[in-house]
């Protein structure tokens, strides 16, 4: 009996010191009701204040607030936004400190006037101001179609989309606003694109705006990213075809520039960076904590099926207008790291190739740390469409992979720190709602938000990770790396048990080390999901 004792009181012991060594920990709140297909615009709030949730459906908009520490429903209300049309698209929300507002916008037909609307939301009180700003007015835009809503929650109402670009500033207390006006001629190597510039504050107050036509025509120009500074000067990131086009033996013919644009100046400031002889794969403009306007690209060395070799690190000098080596420009991936978690032939074809890159390489995240560190978080994404044809029609199905994740430290010095991959399997056929993932970061590490494979947990690094299929429950797991490289990783829950499905890429941040986004838990039926950080 002393013994059988004993042994329990041992068990108890490891459980409880399991469990107190939890570094993630999560809470489901109370359930909540919307309408079918309804899309989810965003969680926001905070403990304090509490958090609400924004739905949209046509021209209803639901707003549903919980009680920040309890995830209680407080209050649901419905706003009947009277004066929409069915071209209106929910378009953000922006978050300055405290504030929130809601970016919508509209396209009069009629009046051939495009709009862009901020309404802002109070948090306490559950709701939204009846008094909405004109933000910015304008004639026809471009964008792109698409269904009305996001992924799972999409409809079968075709629309125009993604007609505006919105980026802060590092301090968070600046937003740009970005778009491209319908082009004059059909013809790219005729076409100078328009594109508008305005300028915001904290209070939604315009700082200044403008319409700049384009140095470039459009068969030329390829417009990248766009950001925008504390001082409320707004950057564009462009690839340039070189004039006659030809290819080069030496390397790309083309080259990267960043266009400066200033309240008051009719023409931008033009700063041009030389590849090297290296390929651009993708890239991303943004302001670091010191308000240096820095670039971040993926590169190849290769003309022709390239995959990616590496990070390139650019910053623009204001002083002298020329684009310079952030630190010490050009980082490349590691082998090793490359070689990890890979089997069969996929290790065989890195370890024959000395020139090996990684294949569809997606950048993802950039953070800049407060001490000018640089992460880099990429993952490994395809998309492919198949179309059959037999004797009674056409079927087309899509195939998403979201593969592995690659994260890559540049530390303050510019010394290439670490790349660490966090390996994992994510397939869906024709929907992808729950792969991806979603990224945190706080002074301790970066978070990664992700559905997986349980078998995937504690995965020797000479094993390709197991399949996780769309839709198939899954895993809640949180894999963080802290800032010496280190990996921990740890399931939160099964969906299955919890009966729900959660959508990771959907979620929010708030209070510094939280994640929010809600879990499904049938067509209609929802529920607020907290993730901790402890």
């Amino acid at each position: 009996m002393l013994k059988k004792t004993v042994t329990l009181a041992i068990v108890c012991l490891v459980s409880s010191l399991a469990f107190a060594q939890k570094k993630f920990t999560f809470k489901l709140g109370q359930e909540y009701s919307l309408p079918k297909k309804s899309e989810d615009l965003a969680f926001i709030g905070n403990n304090q204040d509490g958090i609400i949730n924004l739905s949209l459906k046509k021209d209803e908009l639901y707003i549903t607030r919980f009680d920040g520490k309890s995830l209680k429903t407080t209050s649901e209300k419905e706003v009947n936004l009277s004066d929409a049309t069915k071209n209106m698209n929910s378009e953000t929300v922006v978050q300055f400190g405290n504030k929130y507002y809601w970016l919508n916008s509209d396209w009069d037909k009629s009046a051939k006037v495009e709009y862009l609307y901020a309404s802002e939301i109070d948090i306490n009180k559950g709701a939204i101001s009846d008094k909405k700003q004109t933000l910015v007015q304008s004639s026809r835009l471009t964008g792109s179609m698409a269904s009305a809503g996001t992924g799972f929650f999409s409809s079968n109402i075709i629309k125009l989309v993604n007609k505006y670009r919105f980026n802060l500033d590092a301090d968070k207390t600046k937003l740009l606003v970005t778009y491209r006006l319908y082009p004059e001629s059909k013809s790219d190597k005729v076409n100078y694109d328009k594109i508008g510039f305005f300028v915001f504050d904290e209070n939604m107050k315009k700082l200044w705006g403008s319409e700049f036509q384009m140095p470039y025509t459009e068969a030329r120009m390829n417009n990248l990213d766009y950001t925008v500074d504390a001082n409320g000067d707004a950057y564009m990131l462009v690839s340039v075809t070189d004039d006659d086009g030809s290819k080069s033996k030496d390397g790309p013919a083309y080259h990267l520039e960043v266009f400066r644009f200033t309240k008051g100046k009719k023409k931008p400031i033009i700063a041009k960076i030389d590849l090297g002889g290296n390929y651009l794969k993708q890239a991303s403009l943004i302001e670091s904590s010191t308000h240096e306007i820095l670039i971040a690209c993926t590169y190849s060395k290769k003309a022709k099926k390239g995959g990616t070799a590496g990070i390139y690190l650019g910053k623009l000098n204001n002083e002298n207008g020329k684009l310079e080596n952030y630190k010490n420009g050009y980082y490349e991936f590691s082998k090793e790291e490359l070689l990890k978690f890979e089997a069969g032939a996929a290790k065989r074809k890195i370890e024959k190739k000395d020139d090996y890159e990684a294949p569809n390489i997606v950048v993802r995240n950039i953070v800049i740390e407060p001490d000018g560190g640089v992460l880099v978080a990429c993952e490994e994404y395809l998309k492919e469409v198949n179309t059959t044809f037999t004797s009674r029609g056409t079927r087309t199905t899509i195939t998403y992979d979201y593969d592995d994740i690659l994260a890559a430290k540049i530390d303050a010095a510019g010394n290439f720190q670490w790349i660490k991959k966090i390996p994992k399997n994510q397939r869906g056929i024709n929907t992808d709602p729950t792969l991806g993932y979603k990224l945190i970061s706080d002074a301790s590490g970066y978070y990664f938000l992700y559905v997986d494979n349980s078998k995937n947990l504690n995965l020797p690094a000479d094993e390709a990770p197991r399949l996780h299929m769309d839709g198939y429950g899954g895993q809640v797991v949180v894999a963080k790396i802290d800032k010496s490289g280190n990996i921990n990783k740890e399931i939160l829950f099964d969906t299955r048990e919890e009966d729900v499905k959660i959508f990771p890429r959907e979620f929010k941040k708030i209070n510094d080390n939280e994640f929010i986004g809600r879990a499904q838990v049938k067509k209609t039926l929802f529920q607020p999901l907290l993730i901790k950080v402890n």
